[in-house]
């Protein structure tokens, strides 16, 4: 037991030299350490440019939500263009409907007028004639003389005037026909 304890209780001295070698290795000039940092910021500053696949998806997942969103925003606005040019287009119907109706009114009206004009006319037509119904005529010898209807020389008479009434034609300076 006592080789076994003083073995272990031997620990090996380092010498100055391999101490120095063996510190040398693990740091070094610093290359492999250096090395490796370099690698590491490579790999950061490629992943911070590119980014990575989620990233890449998560954008996607993002922006097609977003353009869903805008989609439905435009057909929002594209049918609310549409209600607006609908409900112009059926005010531009009525007015023009109305303007059709008052137009065609005014025409009745001015039908309905030229009517009661020419009933009107057709009247007073019938009393013009029936006031030109008494013809005036001057006989071979000077003498004025008015016929009225149903007289013997009526028919024959060609007027020189007409009278409406026997009161303007004895007015007038004429007698009365004696058939």
């Amino acid at each position: 037991m006592t080789e076994e304890k003083e073995d272990k209780k031997k620990v090996a001295i380092p010498i100055e030299g391999e101490e120095k070698k063996k510190k040398k290795w693990y740091w070094g000039c610093g290359g492999c350490g250096c090395l490796g940092f370099i690698l590491i910021v490579l790999i950061g500053g490629c992943v911070a440019l590119f980014g990575t696949d989620e990233d890449d998806s998560d954008k996607k997942v993002d922006n097609k939500v977003i353009n869903v969103k805008e989609e439905e925003k435009d057909k929002a606005k594209k049918q609310q263009e549409e209600k607006e040019k609908a409900e112009l287009a059926k005010k531009e119907q009525e007015e023009k409907d109305k303007a059709e109706q008052a137009k065609k009114e005014q025409e009745e009206k001015e039908k309905a007028q030229q009517a009661e004009q020419d009933k009107k006319e057709a009247e007073q037509a019938k009393t013009e004639k029936a006031c030109l119904n008494i013809k005036g005529n001057t006989s071979s010898s000077g003498e004025k003389i008015y016929h009225v209807p149903g007289g013997q020389f009526y028919d024959k008479t060609n007027p020189e005037q007409t009278f409406c009434t026997e009161g303007e034609a004895k007015s007038a300076g004429y007698r009365e026909s004696k058939r």
